[in-house]
């Protein structure tokens, strides 16, 4: 499992942060984020006072990178390129104990590796990863500045033009029903998509996808909205019974090829472009699925 449950004794009060930055190495931002998840307990409660003393027992589930058999397909000294097989989350979810492509990255490429663009857990494709401090600011610089270009391919309904699709998106309160999902509003922050027809066949479009910016969900939702949901989308242009069944793991994939067209979502994440040191590269991962 990626997170181990570990018993403390505290022998002198002392500011939460503070112990897990001495005694645990993290930055403020790493400490914040472990409370904030729910991570630390004191007893069996789970203790979110940042700003609170703590002292005698706690215990603090800590990630532990564990190898899953996933290895980086090219690798510098600054950073790693890792094919992300779909149905895979990059980064585990709260205190749940399951494996996500953390494990891999953190077990090869050391403890500051970090992931930098990320992509749902349902596709696959190209990740960046970061090994250590500067080159996650830099490469996360790149990417604010539109200085790494992201391709996507997509198996889509209907037959879909060659276009540009400019409509802005605004994420949802989570904690409501289907809140996970983005929606189109005028108050929403700008989010533009790039689509190019590759070939069409039995009213399937297969569709190479450049995003502009990078909105949450933001080509599943914009391709769902104009009316070219992607095969295998179990959230976006569906009912919500069948969404809320998916988010709750109900559907086994004999239901999502009855219901979505397929077993996942046929979306890739296959090339990046960028030039990093003076270095121009071009990084792609090949897409291994096709509509049958």
């Amino acid at each position: 499992m990626p997170f181990v449950e570990k018993t403390f004794h505290i022998n002198k009060q002392i500011k939460l942060i503070s112990f897990l930055q001495k005694n645990l190495n993290y930055t403020q931002k790493q400490a914040q984020k472990c409370i904030d998840k729910g991570r630390v307990k004191i007893g069996n409660q789970i203790y979110l006072n940042k700003s609170g003393y703590v002292y005698g027992e706690i215990k603090i589930n800590i990630f532990e990178e564990k190898n899953i058999g996933l290895k980086p397909i090219f690798s510098t000294e600054d950073f790693a390129i890792f094919d992300k097989p779909e149905k895979l989350l990059v980064h585990p979810k709260g205190r749940y104990y399951h494996y996500s492509l953390l494990d891999s990255i953190r077990f090869h490429c050391g403890k500051d590796a970090n992931p930098i663009n990320r992509i749902d857990g349902e596709t696959s494709g190209i990740i960046i990863v970061s090994k250590n401090k500067n080159s996650e600011i830099e490469l996360k610089r790149m990417f604010e500045n539109k200085l790494i270009k992201k391709e996507y391919l997509a198996y889509v309904e209907g037959r879909i033009s060659d276009c540009i699709i400019n409509l802005k998106i605004k994420e949802q309160n989570k904690n409501k029903d289907l809140g996970i999902r983005s929606i189109i509003a005028n108050n929403g922050k700008e989010a533009i998509t790039k689509i190019e027809l590759i070939s069409y066949s039995n009213n399937t479009s297969l569709i190479k996808i450049t995003p502009i910016t990078g909105r949450t969900h933001q080509i599943r939702l914009h391709l769902s909205h104009i009316g070219h949901r992607i095969i295998g989308e179990c959230l976006y242009g569906v009912k919500n019974c069948y969404a809320r069944d998916y988010l709750d793991s109900k559907l086994t994939n004999q239901d999502r090829i009855r219901l979505f067209g397929a077993d996942r979502l046929m979306l890739h994440s296959q090339r990046l472009y960028f030039k990093y040191k003076n270095i121009n590269y071009i990084l792609s991962s090949k897409m291994d699925f096709n509509i049958k």
